[in-house]
């Protein structure tokens, strides 16, 4: 179901959680991993220097990054990016590739640099070309597993899309599929949501950011929608996901809102196939 992943890596823990959450979900989902360096530019280069700079620094960083992978076991394409803004650079990186996926790792601690320097994770769901996959803090070091994807579900188009995707993904690795309802709504609609894709349901009062990041630590993924508006599908970030990606134990999969033309063709199939 994933063509190609883009992974972030920056030779950091961050980087490496990254990585453990994209190897994981490629085992499961299939797909091309690409890892993705991203160093800034060098301001205090001359312009007569920076050629010949950049050349041997991006050799040297390209070897560091295939060491990176080959240490941890993992096949990618490797390519390394001079960029001001990282989260930018990954961006780039999906569209050019077509990636279905971005995987990115979240902040250590409350404060701390994020992946490739910066607020990677926030800044790479804003405007995202794809879903983006958001590691925990610490996941390499843990032992990596899919037995329990669950989803925030509140019956928009967003949480419907992620719907779609966690049962997909689900039903490749065997896992069971648990929905959350935690949004004001037709909580019999909500269910009955939940048993057509095969999941147990749960309905909660509260706010969902909080009590999502709660569930979080029963669940080895967690599925939310993104802030759609209009036809383009892009990531645009919410309240509850830009906390989640923070406060969540488990990783976090935001899923865009599909596009007009998308639902339209994903319509017309369900009516073939019926």
């Amino acid at each position: 179901m994933f063509g190609r992943i883009v992974v972030g890596v920056d030779r950091r823990q961050g980087g490496r959680d990254a990585l453990a959450l994209a190897t994981l979900l490629q085992g499961v989902c299939g797909g091309e991993l690409v890892a993705l360096y991203v160093y800034p530019y060098d301001r205090t280069v001359s312009l007569d220097e920076a050629g010949a700079v950049e050349a041997v620094l991006h050799a040297d960083l390209l070897a560091e990054l295939d060491e990176e992978l080959a240490l941890a076991g993992v096949s990618a394409r490797a390519f390394v990016v001079a960029d001001s803004f990282p989260a930018r650079a990954v961006q780039a990186m999906a569209e050019r590739h077509g990636a279905d996926l971005i995987v990115v790792g979240a902040p250590h601690r409350p404060g701390a640099e994020r992946v490739l320097g910066g607020d990677v994770a926030a800044g790479t769901m804003r405007g995202a070309p794809c879903a983006v996959a958001v590691a925990p803090a610490g996941f390499a070091e843990r032992e990596p597993a899919l037995t329990t994807v669950g989803v925030g579900f509140d019956d928009s188009p967003e949480s419907s899309a992620a719907l779609r995707l966690a049962t997909r993904v689900s039903a490749a690795a065997g896992a069971a599929l648990h929905v959350v309802s935690v949004a004001t709504g037709t909580v019999a609609e909500h269910e009955a949501a939940a048993i057509a894709a095969g999941a147990t349901y749960e309905a909660v009062g509260g706010t969902p950011a909080a009590e999502l990041a709660r569930r979080s630590c029963d669940l080895d993924l967690l599925a939310v929608g993104s802030r759609g508006h209009g036809p383009v599908r892009r990531l645009l970030l919410g309240s509850t996901s830009t906390r989640l990606v923070r406060e969540a134990r488990c990783p976090v999969l935001i899923v865009p809102r599909p596009s007009v033309s998308a639902a339209g063709d994903e319509a017309g199939r369900s009516s073939a196939a019926a």
